[in-house]
């Protein structure tokens, strides 16, 4: 049998300290089956670091640095190691000349990314270093939960309306805000704002069981990947809503065509232009509503998993090396 990597990853606890974000800890965890990893969560020199865990990596992956090491520690000496190297990127929004400067100075051999069309309109000349690797679902929590499907039509997550207390920058998920604009006063249409990052858990908080059990409910969800001169994303909500057994009506792009979503098959494709009446249609015909829910369902849950972007994650490490 082949030895399994040895991987240090240098990641903040922030599964603890901004619980909304548990999802993304769930990624990183799926690893352990594939490879042996050392987990570092304080700022600090790499070389100390190095004396202190029990083993010499075989790589080092560094998790997102944005919003001022909000989510992984603030390490030095990077560039003094000779040990491959790694780093994530997740939003892209952030501070980009700050990003090449982390890239050059600690002369970082990869960059794995949640987008690939969109990551290399900003940074083309990290071509050859980018690794692609999407979001996925923890199936253990975005699953079918056997709920009644008693709500119509369902939107989460972050749009723009003046009444509302968390909101993204206006324009940036023009789809979204539209659906809202367009259904917020019907019936048969719940919405549930974003709580905002920092939101500290409680009784209310939609998150890891109970966030999946709301979409789970839901004949159909509306979604989109963000709306900027990037081409889209694709965004969490693109794996966790059919992986909820719902049907995804969402504005298509680049990413997920690249990722295996298929009009028509394990979606719903449409536009800003006619959401409405395609809503209508699939609601009114159940059989193939259900048709395209079902097949959602199977392609997340038999391509887009935590632990198939694991052995991803892993196998990209064992090419470079």
């Amino acid at each position: 049998m082949t030895e399994q990597l040895k991987i240090l990853i240098l990641i903040k606890r922030f599964d603890l300290s901004h619980p909304k974000h548990k999802i993304k800890m769930d990624i990183i965890n799926a690893i352990e089956e594939y490879a042996q990893l050392c987990y570092w969560y304080e700022d600090g020199d790499i070389k100390d670091i190095l004396k202190e865990i029990p083993f010499t990596p075989d790589f080092i992956f560094h998790y997102d640095i944005a919003w001022n090491y909000a989510l992984s520690p603030n390490i030095t000496g990077l560039e003094n190691v000779n040990i491959p190297k790694g780093c994530y990127v997740i939003d892209l929004h952030w501070d980009n000349k700050k990003r090449i400067q982390y890239f050059n100075e600690n002369k970082i051999d990869l960059v794995f990314s949640v987008s690939k069309h969109p990551f290399l309109a900003v940074f083309p000349q990290l071509k050859n270093k980018l690794r692609w690797l999407p979001w996925s679902i923890n199936p253990l929590i975005i699953k079918d939960w056997k709920e009644p499907k008693s709500i119509d039509y369902l939107l989460l997550g972050l749009v723009w309306a003046e009444d509302l207390k968390v909101k993204p920058q206006k324009g940036r998920y023009q789809f979204r805000d539209l659906v809202l604009d367009k259904m917020r006063n019907l019936d048969n249409f719940v919405f549930h704002p974003h709580p905002g990052h920092n939101a500290k858990e409680n009784e209310k908080l939609l998150i890891n069981e109970k966030y999946a059990k709301e979409i789970n409910k839901a004949k159909i969800f509306f979604t989109c990947g963000c709306t900027d001169n990037l081409g889209g994303f694709a965004v969490l909500k693109f794996f966790e809503v059919p992986g909820c057994r719902s049907l995804l009506l969402a504005e298509p792009n680049r990413e997920i065509n690249d990722l295996g979503f298929v009009d028509g098959d394990n979606f719903v494709a449409c536009s800003r232009d006619n959401f409405y009446e395609k809503a209508e249609y699939y609601l009114s015909n159940s059989n193939e509503r259900e048709r395209i829910t079902n097949n959602g369902y199977e392609f997340i849950h038999s391509q887009h998993t935590n632990q198939i972007r694991a052995k991803q994650f892993v196998q990209m490490i064992q090419d470079f090396l």
